[in-house]
Formats: C-alpha cells, sequence, structure tokens
C-alpha cells in the first residue's frame, strides 16, 4: 500500500506542477540530416548513449565525464531572437538525450566516409598522419568541424588551438593534428605559394617559423632531407549564411528547416525508474514544478549533475531543463552592471564580456577583463558550450573559478521563490557550507548582476592547477582594490581578497582586508599583509586534496602577483612615482601561448615500391570517418549479457560475507558469479599464477576483483553490482616501497645483481676523489589509453568452444587465460583483435584477467558477454607504470670521471607479480644508460605492496633505470660545478665496451646523434640566451637540459623473440597478410604491408591486413618491447620469400604484364601461394644466475634538448622548445616513426613533469588506504594541445643502416619515451637560477613529476620559506 500511495502522490504533484500547461511528450532531433522522433521513456540516456544505439558508433566513449573529448558532437540550434542558427561542440557522454530536442546533431558519421568521399577536415588530418590508434579522432574532427561551421571568418590558428582544448589524444603528440587543421586557418595564401620566398642562398623561407627549410625543395629519390610539413593544400569556406554557417564542402549538412519553422513546445518526458524529465518555456512553469518538486534538480549543461549520478550514484527524479526560459537567459548591460540570467552558457557569457570590453571605458571592465581571463582556462570548449553560470555557482564548488570572483566584485545574486518574490543577496553571503547556498527548496537563481568597476578600482583574477588547460584549480582567487588619491599618495579605500581552494567554501581574508582598508599602497605593507594571511587562510595537515605547504603558499604568491600588478598599471597610468623594478615586471605578466611551431627532418631510402617512404596510416582514412572499429563497436550477437565487476574496496582484508539479496532483485540481473562457479582453475598469471580471477577468501587491494554481475544493459549490470554487500575484517596493508623495504615484504624470489668490476674495492682504495649518495623517488603513470579495457566474449556449440573479440596487445595471453578459468583447451579458444585504441603496455598482461572473468559467466549462462570497464573502473584497477625508488652512491674524480656505482633500486609491484620482476630487471640493465662506468654494482628487489598489481609501460622499466641515472649524473655536475652535459660527454659509451652485463658494445652512435643534436639546437647560444634572461627576470626563469638515451631492442625473455605469419596471394593480385601482432596505432599492420608490397614489387594498396587472431598466427608474443616491426616485418618477409621462389619459374618466363597475371598464371598451374612465415631473433640470450650475456639483439640511440620557463611564484611552467634526433637506421617509414617519436615525447613529458598519480598511504592520509584518487581525466592530467613544446623539432639521424634488422631500420615505440626526462632536467636547471637568487646552490631533489607544487616549492623565497625548509620534498606516491 505503502508504495502506491506513493505512486499516487507523486501523479497529483505531477498534476499540480503541469497546471494547465500544454506539456508536449513529442521529442524531434535531427541526427545527420535525419528526422528523428524520440519516444518517451528514454530521460536516463545520454546523447552518447542513444548515438551508439542507432548504430553511430563513430562517437567514442572515453571516459564519461567530459574530460577526454572522444564523444564530441556538434549541435546545431536555431536562435529565434537573432534569427541565426547556432553551431557548436558538446560532449555526447554528459548531454541527457532530450537536451539536445528541436537540434541538429551531426557526428563524425554526417561529414564524409569512403563512399561518400571524405571531408576535407577529416582527408587534411589523415594525410598529415594526425591519427594513430584513431580512438580519439573524432572527437578532434568534430571539434574542428563545429568551429568551422560556427565561425563567419576562417579561424585564427589561435582559435584552432583553443578549439582543441578539450580534447585529448595519447599518441600523437598533438603536433600533426595541429599542422592538420592549420590549412584551415585565416591566412596569406601567398606565403606558402610564392616563389619568390627564398633567402639569397636560394633555399626556402618556412611561412611558418621566417627560417630556411626543406618543405619546398625536396628533389628525388634517395639518400634525400626531407621533412613531413609538405605544403598541402589550403581550404577556405565555399559559402556561408547565417543559418547554416560555413560549408567547405557541396555535401555539408544544412540546418533542417523544420527546425527553423517548427514551434517550440514545453516538454514533459519520462526515464528509467520513475525518472521525469520537463523542459519548461516559462519562469512561471518552472516555479510551479519548483513548488510541487523542491527536489527537483535544475539542468542546463549537466556537466555536474552527470558526474554526479554516473560517479557518486547521485539519484534525481525530476530534471527540470532551463535551456529554454528566455529570464533566465538575459544577458544585458545595464547603469548598474551586467545582467546575467543564470541560464546562461560559460562560452556565451565569455562572447559577451569580450564584445563589452571593446565597447566601454576601460576603468569599467576590470572584473570583465577577469572573469574573460579566468574563463579561458575554464574546463574545454565543449563543457564551456554547455555550462552555465547559474549551475557553476550553484554547484558551490570549493574549487569554482568563478565564485571567488564573484565575491572579490561584489556582484550581486537575484533569487525568485515559487511565488514569484525576488530578494538580492550579496554573492560574499550566500556561500554557507560545503556544496550548501543560500537557496531554500523553494527558490532558484534568477540571475547574477555584476556592477561596474570605478576609476582606481582593479580585479585581479588567479588560478594553479596542474595543467594550464582544462583543469581544476588547486588554488584560485579574485582580488579587488579600489584606491583613492590623497596628498599624492594612492590610499586603500576598499579592498577584497577571496581564495578558492582552501576551505569548502570561497574564503575572503578578513583581518588582511581590515588591515589594508586606510593604508598607504606601497611595498611597506607586504610583510604584514603576508603574515595576516597566513592567519586568514589556514589549511590542516590532513585538510583534502592535500599539498598544504604548496596551497598556502600559492595564496600568499597570489597577493604578492595582485600588489605587483596593480603597482604595474597604476605606474603605467602615471599614478604612482614608483613603478616595478625591470627584474620584477616577470611576476605580472600572463602567460599568452604563440602558436605551435614545427619541423621534422629525415632522409628518404626508398627501397622497391613501398618501404623508405612516408606512407598514410592503413586505417587512418577509416579512423577519420568513425568508420574504424573498435571492441566496444562490434556488433553484438542476439542475447547479449552485458557485464559489471564487484570490486574489492579495502586494501588488505578477509570476506567474511558476500550479499546478493538487493542485486538478485534489481532489473534486468542475470546472475552473479564467484570463485566457486569457476569451472577451470581460478588462479592465473602471465609468469607464475598467483592471482586469483575472483578472490576466494581474502582480498589484497582495492579493485581486485571478487565477481562479476551480468545484466540485460550495461547500466543495470553496474547497478545491480553495486548492490553486492561485502562484509570485511581488515588486516595490516603495506602501502609503499619505503614500508616494504621496512618490513620485507618482497614478492619471492624477485632478488637481483648484476656486478662488473670491483665496487667496494674502489671506494675502499680511495681511488675516487669524490663520494656522492642520494636517494631518487620515480613516480607511476597511468596508460590512459584512449579505449578503455574491453572484451566480447561468446559461445560456439554450446560452450565447446569459447570465441571473444578483446582490445588487447597479446590474443594469447587472453586466449591462455580464458582456456585455463573454463579448463578448455587452447585449441577451442580463438581471441580476435581488429585494432585497439592505445595500449602502451598497459593491455598486454592486465587485459587478460578481464576476458577471464567474462568468461566464466559466458560459459556457464552459455550466452555472449561484454565487457567494457568506465575510466574510473579501468584506472582503479588495471596497474600503472612501476614507481621506484632508487639508492645511489657513486664515486668519481675530481675531472668529472666516473669511476663506481653502487645502486639498489626496488619496484612497486603491486598484489601480484604479473610482469614485475621482467621490468626491474630491465631497469638494472639500463641503469648505465649510456655511461661507461668501470666498476657497477645494481641490485634489485620486487616490493609486494597492497595495491593492484603494476605492469608493463612502454619502456619497461628502461626509462626508470636511465631516470635514476641521470639524477646522480646531474648530483656530480652539482658537486663538480660544472653542467651535466660536460659531465655525460666525458663518459659516453663507445664501440668494443662490455656493458655491465657482458654485452659487447657494436655500431655505438650516441656521440653522433650527440654532435648533431647539440648543432642543431645550437646549445652553447642557447646557453647564453637563459643566462640573460634569468638574469633580467626575477620571478620568471628559464632553463636548458640536453638528455641522451640507449635502449635494448629485444625481449628479456629469449624465447619470445619469435615472430609468425601468414601470407596469401590472391589471382587479383592482392595479398593479404595475417601476423601475431597487434596493430594499436603504431603503425605495425602499415609498416608490415609495406615490406610484403615491396617484396612482391606491388603497390601499398594492393596489401591487406584484416585482424590479428589466434587461430591464424599461434603461439604469438605480445605486440611489445618495441620488436614488433623487426619480427613481424622479417616473418612476413620470409612468407614472401616462400611464395616468391615458388612463382620464380613462371615468372622467368616474362609473359605477364602484373603481379595479378602472375598470380593468376601460378594459380593455373596449381602453384601454392600461401606461406607461413617465421622468424627467431638470433645472437641473444642472458643467464641471471651468472648475470652475463647479450640480452638485446641492438640498441636505438636518440638525444633531447629541452628549454623551459617557469613562473617561480606558482610553479607554472611551459616548454619553450624541445628538439629532437634519433638513430633509427633506413626508416622504413618516417612518418610513421616521427609519429611515434613525438608521441613517445610527450607521453615522457607526461610523466616526468604532469601525470601524478595520488593513493591513499602515508603520504596521502586524506584518501581512504589503498585507493586511488587519480581515477579519471577530472584529477589525473595527460599533456593537452596546450602542453606541447612551442617550438618541437624532430630529426633521424642520416647515413646509418642497421645491419641487424630488416631493411636496416630500428625499433621506435619505447626509445624516445625516455626523452621527455629533457623537461625535468631543464625544470630543475630554471630552479636552480631561481634558488640561486636565495643563495642556494647546493644540490637538491626534484622527484618527478615535476608539478607546479614541486617547482613552487623548490623555488626558495620569503614566501616558501613561511610554510617549509628549503630542501622541502613534496610528498609523492611511491
Amino acid at each position: 500500500m505503502g508504495s502506491i500511495t506513493k505512486a499516487a502522490e507523486e501523479e497529483r504533484a505531477a498534476a499540480v506542477a503541469e497546471g494547465e500547461e500544454e506539456w508536449s511528450d513529442e521529442a524531434v532531433v535531427y541526427v545527420n540530416g535525419v528526422r528523428r522522433v524520440l519516444p518517451d521513456g528514454l530521460a536516463h540516456l545520454t546523447l552518447l548513449q542513444y548515438l551508439r544505439d542507432i548504430g553511430l558508433r563513430g562517437t567514442k566513449l572515453g571516459c564519461g565525464e567530459g574530460g577526454c573529448g572522444a564523444c564530441t558532437v556538434m549541435v546545431s540550434c536555431y536562435d529565434r531572437t537573432t534569427k541565426k542558427s547556432q553551431h557548436f561542440a558538446i560532449n555526447a557522454c554528459l548531454a541527457p538525450l532530450y537536451s539536445v530536442e528541436g537540434m541538429h546533431i551531426i557526428t563524425v558519421e554526417g561529414l564524409g566516409d569512403r563512399q561518400r568521399g571524405l571531408h576535407p577536415v577529416q582527408e587534411s588530418l589523415a594525410n598529415a598522419h594526425g591519427s594513430q590508434c584513431g580512438f580519439c579522432t573524432p572527437g578532434f574532427v568534430m571539434s574542428m568541424y563545429a568551429l568551422l561551421r560556427s565561425s563567419k571568418q576562417p579561424p585564427t590558428e589561435d582559435q584552432i588551438e583553443d578549439s582543441l582544448a578539450g580534447n585529448l589524444c595519447r599518441c600523437t603528440g598533438y603536433r600533426p593534428i595541429i599542422d592538420a587543421f592549420r590549412v584551415f586557418a585565416k591566412t596569406d595564401n601567398s606565403v606558402y605559394t610564392n616563389s619568390s620566398s627564398e633567402n639569397t642562398n636560394g633555399q626556402a623561407i618556412c611561412p611558418s617559423t621566417g627560417k630556411p627549410c626543406s618543405c619546398r625543395n625536396e628533389a628525388d629519390v634517395n639518400a634525400n632531407e626531407s621533412s613531413l610539413s609538405l605544403p598541402v593544400k589550403r581550404y577556405s569556406p565555399c559559402s556561408y549564411n547565417e543559418i547554416d554557417g560555413n560549408a567547405y564542402d557541396e555535401r555539408e549538412l544544412i540546418f533542417p528547416p523544420e527546425l527553423q519553422l517548427r514551434k517550440v513546445a514545453p516538454l514533459k518526458l519520462n526515464g528509467f525508474d520513475g525518472i521525469r524529465w520537463y523542459r519548461p518555456l516559462k519562469l512561471k512553469q518552472v516555479l510551479n514544478l519548483k513548488s510541487c518538486y523542491p527536489d527537483a534538480k535544475l539542468v542546463i549543461g549537466n556537466s555536474e549533475v552527470g558526474v554526479e549520478t554516473k560517479f557518486k550514484n547521485a539519484q534525481y527524479k525530476v530534471m527540470i531543463s532551463v535551456t529554454h526560459v528566455p529570464e533566465l537567459n538575459i544577458l544585458e548591460a545595464k547603469e548598474d552592471g551586467i545582467q546575467i540570467g543564470s541560464s546562461v552558457r560559460l562560452a556565451q557569457l565569455q562572447n559577451f564580456l569580450k564584445r563589452v570590453i571593446v565597447e566601454r571605458e576601460s576603468h569599467e571592465t576590470s572584473s570583465c577583463q577577469a572573469i574573460v581571463r579566468q574563463l579561458k582556462w575554464f574546463a574545454g570548449t565543449q563543457i564551456r558550450n554547455v555550462a552555465s553560470v547559474g549551475g557553476n555557482i550553484c554547484t558551490a564548488s570549493p574549487i569554482s573559478d568563478l565564485n571567488p570572483l564573484w565575491i572579490a566584485t561584489g556582484a550581486r545574486f537575484q533569487i525568485i521563490d515559487v511565488r514569484g518574490n525576488v530578494r538580492t543577496t550579496l554573492a560574499k553571503d550566500f556561500f554557507l557550507g560545503y556544496r550548501k547556498v543560500d537557496i531554500k527548496p523553494d527558490e532558484i537563481l534568477l540571475s547574477v548582476i555584476l556592477p561596474w568597476t570605478r576609476p582606481l578600482e582593479y580585479v585581479k583574477e588567479f588560478k594553479q592547477a596542474h595543467r594550464r588547460e582544462d583543469d581544476i584549480a588547486l588554488v584560485n582567487a579574485g582580488m579587488r582594490v579600489y584606491l583613492r588619491e590623497a596628498e599624492g599618495n594612492q590610499i586603500i579605500s576598499d579592498v577584497s581578497i577571496v581564495y578558492g581552494g582552501v576551505a569548502v567554501v570561497p574564503l575572503r581574508a578578513p583581518k588582511t582586508e581590515s588591515f589594508l582598508t586606510g593604508k598607504k599602497w606601497g611595498s611597506g605593507l607586504l610583510n604584514d599583509a603576508f603574515d595576516l594571511l597566513k592567519e586568514d587562510i589556514p589549511l590542516s595537515e590532513n585538510a583534502p586534496g592535500g599539498m598544504i605547504e604548496f596551497r598556502r603558499s600559492l595564496t600568499l604568491s597570489f597577493f604578492f602577483k595582485f600588489f605587483l600588478s596593480v603597482t604595474h598599471e597604476m605606474n603605467i597610468k602615471g599614478l604612482l612615482k614608483d613603478g616595478l623594478h625591470g627584474t620584477h615586471l616577470s611576476a605580472v605578466q600572463s602567460y599568452s601561448r604563440p602558436v605551435t611551431v614545427a619541423t621534422q627532418g629525415y632522409e628518404m631510402v626508398r627501397q622497391g615500391t613501398s618501404v623508405g617512404q612516408p606512407m598514410v596510416h592503413m586505417s587512418a582514412m577509416l579512423q577519420v570517418t568513425g568508420e574504424a572499429e573498435y571492441t566496444d563497436d562490434t556488433p553484438t550477437p542476439p542475447n547479449t549479457l552485458h557485464a559489471a565487476l564487484v570490486l574489492s574496496k579495502k586494501a588488505h582484508a578477509r570476506i567474511l560475507s558476500i550479499d546478493d539479496s538487493l542485486a538478485k532483485s534489481s532489473p534486468g540481473f542475470a546472475g552473479l558469479f564467484l570463485s566457486k562457479d569457476v569451472p577451470g582453475a581460478n588462479h592465473t598469471g602471465p609468469i607464475i599464477h598467483d592471482e586469483e580471477v575472483f578472490a576466494s577468501e581474502v582480498v589484497t587491494c582495492v579493485g581486485q576483483i571478487i565477481g562479476i554481475v551480468v545484466a540485460d544493459t550495461h547500466d543495470n549490470a553496474k547497478n545491480a553490482a553495486n548492490k553486492v554487500h561485502i562484509e570485511y575484517s581488515e588486516l595490516p596493508a603495506v602501502l609503499s616501497i619505503e614500508e616494504a623495504v621496512k618490513v620485507g615484504s618482497f614478492h619471492p624470489n624477485t632478488k637481483k645483481c648484476l656486478v662488473k668490476g670491483d665496487v667496494e674495492k674502489c671506494f675502499l682504495l680511495g681511488a675516487c676523489d669524490r663520494v656522492i649518495s642520494g636517494e631518487v623517488r620515480v613516480g607511476g603513470q597511468e596508460h590512459f589509453y584512449m579505449e578503455p579495457q574491453g572484451t566480447l566474449v561468446w559461445p560456439v556449440d554450446s560452450g565447446n568452444e569459447i570465441h571473444m573479440v578483446s582490445s588487447t596487445q597479446a590474443p594469447q595471453k587472453h586466449q591462455k587465460y580464458v582456456a585455463n578459468v573454463l579448463g578448455l583447451p587452447l585449441s577451442k579458444v580463438v581471441c580476435k583483435t581488429k585494432r585497439i585504441g592505445g595500449g602502451f603496455g598497459g593491455k598486454e598482461t592486465r587485459a587478460a584477467i578481464y576476458a577471464a572473468a567474462v568468461a566464466v559467466p559466458s560459459y556457464c549462462l552459455r550466452r555472449p558477454v561484454k565487457l567494457i570497464l568506465d575510466r574510473d573502473i579501468d584506472m582503479v584497477t588495471s596497474g600503472q607504470r612501476h614507481s621506484f625508488l632508487g639508492k645511489y652512491k657513486v664515486g668519481f674524480t675530481n675531472d668529472g670521471k666516473i669511476l663506481a656505482v653502487d645502486l639498489e633500486i626496488y619496484n612497486n609491484g603491486g598484489n601480484s607479480l604479473d610482469l614485475s620482476l621482467a621490468v626491474l630487471e630491465r631497469a638494472m640493465l639500463h641503469s648505465d644508460n649510456v655511461y661507461d662506468i668501470s666498476n657497477i654494482r645494481v641490485s634489485g628487489q620486487v616490493c609486494f605492496t597492497n595495491f593492484p598489481s603494476n605492469t608493463a609501460f612502454r619502456g619497461f622499466g628502461g626509462p626508470q633505470g636511465m631516470l635514476i641515472v641521470e639524477n646522480w649524473i646531474h648530483h656530480m655536475a652539482t658537486e663538480l660545478q660544472r653542467s651535466p652535459e660536460e659531465i655525460k660527454e666525458l663518459n659516453f659509451h663507445d664501440d668494443g665496451v662490455v656493458l655491465h652485463y657482458g654485452q659487447l658494445l657494436k655500431n655505438c652512435r650516441i656521440g653522433s646523434v650527440w654532435n648533431e643534436l647539440k648543432a642543431s639546437c645550437n646549445f652553447m647560444e642557447a646557453r647564453k640566451a637563459i643566462s640573460c634572461f634569468n638574469a633580467n627576470n626575477r620571478w620568471r626563469k628559464r632553463g636548458i637540459a640536453m638528455v641522451p638515451t640507449k635502449f635494448g631492442i629485444s625481449f628479456t625473455a629469449k624465447f619470445m623473440n619469435q615472430a609468425g605469419a601468414l601470407v596469401q596471394v590472391y589471382t587479383d593480385g592482392t595479398v593479404l597478410v595475417t601476423h601475431g601482432g597487434v596493430e594499436m596505432g603504431q603503425g605495425l599492420h602499415t609498416k608490415v604491408a609495406q615490406v610484403a608490397a615491396t617484396s612482391f614489387n606491388i603497390p601499398l594498396s594492393s596489401v591487406f591486413i584484416s585482424e590479428t587472431s589466434t587461430d591464424k598466427v599461434p603461439n604469438a608474443s605480445p605486440t611489445a618491447a618495441s620488436a614488433s616491426s623487426d619480427l613481424y616485418g622479417a616473418a612476413v618477409l620470409d612468407a614472401c620469400q616462400q611464395i616468391k621462389a615458388r612463382m620464380e619459374p613462371i615468372a622467368s618466363r616474362g609473359t605477364h604484364n602484373s603481379f595479378a597475371e602472375l598470380a593468376q598464371a601460378c594459380y593455373m598451374e596449381r602453384v601454392d601461394l600461401s606461406a607461413h612465415g617465421f622468424y627467431a631473433t638470433p645472437d641473444i640470450g642472458f643467464d641471471w644466475t651468472t648475470g652475463k650475456g647479450s640480452p638485446f639483439h641492438y640498441f636505438t640511440y636518440g638525444a633531447a634538448f629541452a628549454e623551459v620557463e617557469i613562473d617561480t611564484l606558482t610553479g607554472d611552467f611551459h616548454t619553450r622548445t624541445a628538439d629532437v634526433v634519433m638513430d633509427l637506421g633506413f626508416s622504413i617509414n618516417p612518418a610513421i616513426d616521427i609519429g611515434q617519436i613525438e608521441g613517445a615525447f610527450i607521453q615522457g613529458l607526461g610523466w616526468v613533469a604532469m601525470e601524478e598519480l595520488k593513493w591513499g598511504d602515508d603520504n596521502h592520509k586524506w584518501i581512504r588506504p589503498g585507493h586511488l584518487f587519480t581515477s579519471g581525466p577530472g584529477s589525473y592530467k595527460i599533456p593537452s594541445v596546450n602542453d606541447i613544446p612551442l617550438n618541437f623539432k624532430v630529426s633521424l639521424l642520416k647515413g646509418v643502416p642497421n645491419p641487424k634488422v630488416i631493411h636496416s631500420s630500428k625499433a621506435v615505440g619505447e626509445p624516445p619515451f625516455f626523452l621527455g626526462s629533457a623537461v625535468l632536467f631543464a625544470i630543475k636547471d630554471a630552479i636552480f637560477a631561481a634558488r640561486a637568487e636565495e643563495g642556494y646552490s647546493d644540490w637538491f631533489p626534484l622527484d618527478n613529476p615535476a608539478t607546479p607544487e614541486r617547482i613552487r616549492m623548490a623555488c626558495v623565497d620569503s614566501i616558501t620559506k613561511k610554510f617549509a625548509d628549503v630542501y622541502y620534498r613534496p610528498k609523492l606516491s611511491v
């Protein structure tokens, strides 16, 4: 009876709320020009879910929180006031389906495809090599397309880069994407086409850099210096009108006339589980609804509510979309200020304020200017296009970028109740507590009144985040001062200082404000103000967010910047006699990023029809059109169930009970499967079986799989999994390397040691003039492949066989894990992989446990089961790059020659061994980097901790080992007061050296690479230039660094260095190649196809590679270790040569005119045109018992130069220049190789300078023990478009064939990754300059990542000294 009564009450409330209005339930949208009527009952769906359900799979789910841009689509709507259409990009993953009613949605499929032809945006991106794995590609295409459609004039290059702020890419390093889209920019075409653009030597002048370049001097074939920045077709719109925007193609979709003419009606629709969706058109309707549903949620962009419902399990039964209410959309300049309706979008506000700033006196718009500047760094373009002013205010986030500014500017909020009464409150009185505001249940925020500023009134905004673009603030602030002139002095009449990110509400500084009021403006105020700010802005030791010392120092730094900025402005206006000293101006210069300039240089050595040429990625055309299929795009068989994991919430505990009663009654529930349900073996692992598929009695980390729920939909499976209740008895947990070492918590049999010479003797004999020692903490890194982990498993012949499609680098591992868990032979399990959206090692072994878990319900229920992980679950469960702890003792001469090194290194293995021992071993093997060390001992051990098992990641331990080396090299240089580059050169390896593991070094090219780089970057001039800059700038410093690398190529486990391939020639002359490697964006299929095309002397278009499958090529090693092109290229060549040998007798007759005719002739003669090729890497092997051998086939060498600039007051930095030189032999495909170098460098930059994992450990007690805080793009920041070097140069060493490998090439995937550390050491160089200003020139540690916190706290000054000592080392999860 209770539920019936409640339902009746809800119906009565609905009737009252709806009143006498005619509410429509007809929701019409157009999708790619096709009219669609949305049925009632879908209010719970997002636009992304709907698009994918109707078969438009080009729009991807990357994160589900609007943080990656993979789901970007363009939305067009008609503005009846202006009689114009608006076109803008949005995140489909956050947009409620019904929010786009009456709009035209264009997805990537609506632009073009292979059959209709590509749109210029798609074509340009493909041809510029701007798509690697391709998962993010449709999102980039749509962001660019929306910009073009919405711009009356062609956009500027700045606008293009800004429009991509909300899109992330993990593969390319962004450079080719920017180059691809630059052809749409507003420009003078003549500079690209006019032959007079040459210097006196007849060299072409690059229009981008103004320097000589080779992009138009390309002559012929062999040994020819080339550039990827070839002159390309520039695009301009062919038509424009106010309704359709710009058209670049005659097939452009127009805005549907029906939507122009259609009368807009109020909407009332429903969703799953009783959700009601209203879209009123009048303020009265909103107030009626609010009076009947006091708890109703008002939504506009859904950018906050969408995250709450998806990730925080928030439930809102009534949603009121207030996008169409005129009174809430007012945006008007009035006498007393600007009235801003609460529904006004942030992008609208931004554009309006820009116009106001131009139109009105500058003294009136100081607050407008501050808001515009703050909005530039507020979220991404897609979020700003939909998020509203009122939503941001009423969400009352402690880190809102705007709320401190509303308070500081004296803004007033107008609030209306359900009876129509309006009251006004000051912004400073509006925020009451954490997420609590001064709005009663029967009230809504109507508008904001932003007052004009007065003469001598200054408003400034401040924000510091981990990443400059599209990131939430660590600390932000709004500050205002109003001055009056008295007796020639400027007296502070009124002041407002407000901080965000330091308390549960925006926090004012009352004591400081009171002290300043009435005082004369001058530097004498600063020290007292600093002391009072310390009192006003307290932060407890374990305050949420951590970084206490840094955040408190920012509060003072911001005020200092404010003081200097106002002083400078008044001085310019002649209001102050004493202005800023020239060296202090750097504190007030706001960051302004010029457009990126990039060059690529390589030697093109063509071999046959294809090898050596910069061919476009074979899947690029499919990827830019959204036609490329990934695991989640695979059509599901009928009767497919969806899975969700039941995960541990404790770091170490005994499972007492599992209660599934609530889950069983959940809608769509089909089953819960636990360890007891496993038909075969529950224990598994890639090397030793020390991991349970489903935890049976004890959990050893948060995120460990306990069970798996299956249901009819993904959402129902998640809901049911959340209802499984587990009781635990907690056990002690080990949560760091240091703790593991202290208590002896190690994985069994993982202690290793490598020795060369006699370290002890060298130290004892006193041969070393100096000895240093120290510790290096190396942070971990999340893979953040754009495509989350996923698998689809289905039984064949009622479970006699199992087939699966998985996103994996190792289909054979999936086959093995699934066979093991089901008790089936390998011959009855098939795993197929078409392509994956990035892997980087994260899909080598960890992906297989998900396939094993999914296989259990599929086998038991005899139904297909699909599992696609949400981004947060993926990050919490799948493991990351290993963090390391290195302890060193180094002896050397006064001349800088290294004599002895004693290293202890530990890595954080997590709760299972996985590949951690192999990762440790490679780190040990790379613990010399490129340096000749006569006496060295490297010992290591894998720590067991209660974290998810860490795993392979690009470099596989090599970068961690080399980073430890480079740290002690820099320590040496500081000790000797010499440049690190000098010390490095003095100790380089050379041919004939025997390495510390017994391998004889041959073809060592580090000297050649280093010298070419040194000349390319003009190192000595760069050093002089930064010294000059640093002398003239107190608060900004620049630094430079050069870093070398030597990366061993081979799996360190000998048996894995083998490869198979199947080549089939058809009678039409086309060739189908199948091999054991997986295409994950690295261009493996393209390179392998080039090998086959050259071998058969046919065009690349005649070769096709479909998929990787365990039933075509058995027992394949994972696609990893950078060796896949070497291995599979050689295996394919072997197969091609077999076929060619069979064809030779017929070919020798010379009667055929084409390869197709030859193939037909061979067929008629019954010649076998199919062959299996095989390759095993020769001359390798290593014995860990003796610590000697030759684990590597050869080495890839490289070096990088970086120049950075840091803001010493905030820790902000940007990379001004990066110059990379790599030795890649004769490249099979220089375009793909350069793409790999750029992508690896930017990923390496992220590791050393941006990406910080924060776990619940002793250093982060504000996080629950064992939990991962940085579990999505909102809190974990990979580099964005804005983070790439301003000048990015990549060159390949010329004339250096590699005799060891097919076509004289070299491996490229992993070697360049470590070169990103040049940015870390350049940052450190800049910090040295900052510390020298305070008299500190000695060694200091700088852990990676060098986040703003670490940079700021290392730049010692009078502010940092108030909160930490000069050697303070910020906390790091290691």
